[in-house]
Order: structure tokens, then C-alpha cells, then sequence
């Protein structure tokens, strides 16, 4: 582990693992007020493990941040099989949702398993099948597991228009899912994760989690693959209003982990798939995800003008111009491109690179306003669109992101 950090592991958490010793498999559940779900998720966890690995000694780990409801509580009450542990603790540290994965990390470290999984405390749609398509994978020789689900086209927006066309550019792999929260992972590659620096960015410790995962795998080399979980149905959020924080804290940790691990993704040139796992289940539908296309565009509209000077210091005038005519958009049509939205996120990557005298959460600050223009762009064109349509636009962009990797490469 990273000697500069002092343990996750709360004193209850290290008795537990005392007391167990050793296992095959860890599932963490890292979880914050979620008395509503928590009790559901590792009931369909604990199913998952009894029905596909009985004869593997396994260890649920419910990693909570103190929660002020009855989360830990009611996990305690569901009854488990005997080859299944239960480990219902508080983690120690910053307050996030990344030190209680680092809890669950550490924990798998210490009972020395093959596989870790993750999975979300606010799913409503996870069954039993997740735990094989998680795990199974990372027994056979696989690093990471990464989400593939069927989202409903307003879900994930910070996925669909930063980490997922960002990620397949750089590293050369196309995973749909790079934050999508539920993962499979190797105990190597746990461990390599423990011993990264980029803990010492504290926003890896809380939302910056996810995508630290994905990109360490990926620079690391380690073998990813895509298991098809099907409908995600979780508490999504409104990007104009409920999701500051997550995004300051998913693109702080992503811009650090392209610094770290440039030298990984500088040479890379083409997309190849990634193995998906699992059979295509779509018969369900997601839940829908309420969003609100005269809110997106104000909230665009309200804060752009306070970041102008960095607009002008980083971005093309010819994009800036674009931008301001998004002002405008609820009653005229913008013809707003993948190129202008890839060129002005590589902008902010290169920006971010040189260390602004400004800032580097003033300059994420002011990319979050520009993606609200992005998000409502995407909300105007697709309103009339099926998810499929939807998802197609999504991907079609990706592929705009590679072809224009040269124009980042230029300005890095």
C-alpha cells in the first residue's frame, strides 16, 4: 500500500478481517444513506455469490461513510450463507466515495483474494447474474471488468461527453462505461491501485474514483473487458442542477491521471473494441431521467460570461463564437458539431497540462459550463430521438475525438 496514507481500514473493519483470515472473493459496497437500497443490493449480491461461486469462500464489505440513516443496520439483518462474511463498517479518511473503495481495496489486500467487485449502494437493478459477469472474468486472467448497461439517453452525461470519448482516444479502447461505477478487478491490479501516487489528489478519494480505476488499467496494460449488466436503474441526477461537485471531482482526477500516465497514451493511435462478456440483455427499460432543456441552457447562459477570460486564453475564437451562440438556443437551431465539442475539451486537457496561473479548478469550473451548452445541445437534438439514435450520436463523437488526437497531441 502507499506509505504516505495512513489506512481506510477502521478499527471494527481490521477486527472483522482478523477474524476471517483469508478469502477468494471480495465484493465492496461502498455506500452513504442508502438505507433504502443497501439492504436490496446485497441481497442480490449474496444470491449472486451462492448461486455461481458456492464452493469460494467469499466476503461482503459494505465500506459506509457514517451514515446518518439506518444503512448499516439494515445490512446487518439479511441472512448469509455460511461460506459468505459480512464486514458492515465505516471507513476512516477523507470523506468520499474513493477512501471507501480504498477501504475495500485494502481489505482485499489483506485477506489476499483473486477478485474484487464494486458495485453501487443506490442500484435498483442489479441481480444476482452481475456477480458472475463481474467476477468471473478476473479468475480467468482479466484486470478490469467495466459496465456495459442499457441507459436511458440522459443518463450519464458526464460519461457520454467527457470520460467515454476521452478515454477510448487516448488509450485506444473503446469502453463505454469508464465511470459507470460497478467494476470486476484482478488483486493485482488492486493492488497497483493502492500503491498509485495520485491518491494525494484528494478528489480521487471521493468521485475521481472511478475513472482513476479505469485509466490505471488501461496505462498499466492490464486486460479490460465489458460485461453486459443491462438496465441501470440507480439515483441519477439532473446535470443542471445536482452534479457540480461529481464533475469537479471526475475531471480533476481524470486531467491528473492523463498527466501521470502520458506517456502511455502520447503514441496510441487507433480504437480497437474490447471484449464484451456476457449475453445482451435489453428487455427491460430503464428508468426515465427527468431533464429540463430551458434549465440546461440557463445554467450555460448565467455563468458563461464570468469565465470569458479563459475562454479567450484557451480556445479557438472561432469555437468561442459558437459557444455564444448557445445562448440563444432554446428559440434558434445551432449547428454545433463534434469537432468544435472535441477541440474545445482537448483545449481544457492542454490547459490543464500547463498549470494556469488562474487555477486548475477555476479552468474545471469553467468546462463544466461549457459541457452544460454541450448537454443542452445534445437535449435539443435528440428530444424526438429513440436511445438507440441517442447512443448512436454518442458513438459517432467518440470517433470524432480519436480522429482529431493530433490537435491535442499539438497543443499538449
Amino acid at each position: 500500500m502507499n506509505k504516505n496514507l495512513d489506512s481506510a481500514l477502521s478499527l471494527d473493519a481490521q477486527i472483522f478481517l482478523h477474524d476471517i483470515e483469508k478469502a477468494d472473493i471480495l465484493v465492496g459496497i461502498p455506500s452513504y444513506n442508502n438505507v433504502l437500497t443497501a439492504s436490496y443490493v446485497l441481497t442480490q449480491v449474496v444470491k449472486g455469490l451462492d448461486t455461481y461461486f458456492p464452493n469460494m469462500k467469499s466476503v461482503i464489505f459494505v465500506s459506509d461513510g457514517d451514515s446518518k440513516d439506518e444503512t448499516l443496520t439494515s445490512v446487518k439483518r439479511i441472512h448469509l450463507p455460511s461460506e459468505v462474511k459480512l464486514i458492515p463498517a465505516i471507513y476512516m479518511g477523507v470523506s468520499g466515495k474513493g477512501t471507501a473503495v480504498r477501504a475495500i481495496f485494502e481489505a482485499a489486500s489483506t485477506l489476499n483474494v483473486r477478485s474484487v467487485a464494486l458495485v453501487d449502494s443506490d442500484l435498483r437493478s442489479i441481480t444476482p447474474e452481475w456477480m458472475r459477469l463481474l467476477i468471473t472474468p478476473t479468475l480467468r486472467g482479466t484486470g478490469l471488468v467495466t459496465p456495459y448497461y442499457n441507459r436511458r439517453k440522459y443518463d450519464g452525461t458526464i460519461t457520454n461527453f467527457l470520460c467515454y470519448p476521452v478515454t477510448a482516444s487516448l488509450y485506444g479502447k473503446d469502453i463505454r462505461q469508464p465511470i459507470g461505477g460497478d467494476f470486476g478487478l484482478s488483486i493485482e491490479l488492486v493492488d497497483d491501485l493502492l500503491e498509485s501516487p495520485l491518491w494525494d489528489n484528494t478528489d480521487v478519494s471521493r468521485f475521481g474514483i472511478d475513472i482513476f480505476e479505469t485509466h490505471t488499467a488501461l496505462a498499466k496494460g492490464y486486460k479490460v473487458k465489458q460485461a453486459r449488466l443491462g438496465v441501470k436503474n440507480h439515483d441519477a441526477k439532473d446535470p443542471s442542477s445536482q452534479l457540480a461537485s461529481m464533475f469537479r471531482q471526475v475531471m480533476s482526477s481524470m486531467f491528473t491521471c492523463i498527466e501521470e500516465y502520458e506517456p502511455a497514451w502520447k503514441d496510441v493511435h487507433c480504437v480497437t473494441q474490447t471484449e464484451m462478456f456476457g449475453e445482451a440483455v435489453y428487455e427491460d427499460t430503464p428508468e426515465a431521467i427527468e431533464v429540463c432543456l430551458p434549465a440546461t441552457v440557463e445554467a450555460f447562459r448565467n455563468s458563461y460570461d464570468q469565465y470569458l477570460p479563459i475562454y479567450k486564453s484557451c480556445l479557438e475564437e472561432k469555437i468561442q463564437n459558437k459557444f455564444e451562440q448557445l445562448k440563444k438556443l432554446e428559440s434558434v437551431n445551432v449547428d454545433f458539431s463534434s469537432e468544435i465539442w472535441a477541440k474545445t475539451v482537448y483545449s481544457f486537457i492542454a490547459e490543464f497540462h500547463k498549470h494556469p496561473t488562474y487555477g486548475e479548478d477555476k479552468l474545471i469550473d469553467a468546462l463544466r459550463v461549457l459541457w452544460f451548452g454541450r448537454v443542452a445541445v445534445f437535449i435539443k437534438e435528440t428530444l424526438e430521438q429513440s436511445r438507440e439514435e441517442a447512443e448512436e450520436k454518442i458513438t459517432e463523437e467518440a470517433i470524432v475525438f480519436n480522429k482529431l488526437k493530433p490537435y491535442l497531441l499539438e497543443k499538449y
